[in-house]
């Protein structure tokens, strides 16, 4: 249906989603632990680089062609290193706020 967007398009939806509903409720908390979150991103590229090149070796995943939009960096699709960097990036956003709210939130009355 999207042809070389698709995994552009799944990425983008299945992460942006999550970090802007994430930013529009903790906006002031996650902004205090921005290089927290920058720094997860981060990780999630140089993993890329690392695992992508073992896994695409041993066919442990593959990437079609006709999927992706062929922008390369450094011989990896663009979309999977914005793949990498969003989800770390997901998931410290989501980490860093039910932490926060476990603390100070709501959570802490659910929880005691």
């Amino acid at each position: 249906m999207l042809g070389r967007f698709s995994y552009l398009f799944y990425t983008l939806i299945f992460t942006l989603i999550p970090i802007s509903i994430l930013w529009m409720k903790k906006f002031s908390f996650l902004k205090k632990n921005m290089k927290i979150i920058l720094m997860t991103g981060l990780f999630g590229i140089l993993y890329t680089f690392i695992v992508n090149p073992i896994a695409t070796y041993f066919r442990i995943w593959t990437i079609s062609s006709d999927k992706i939009i062929g922008i390369m960096v450094l011989g990896f699709p663009v979309e999977d290193i914005l793949f990498f960097a969003l989800v770390g990036i997901t998931i410290s956003s989501a980490t860093l706020s039910f932490v926060h709210s476990l603390k100070y939130g709501r959570l802490k009355r659910i929880f005691k």
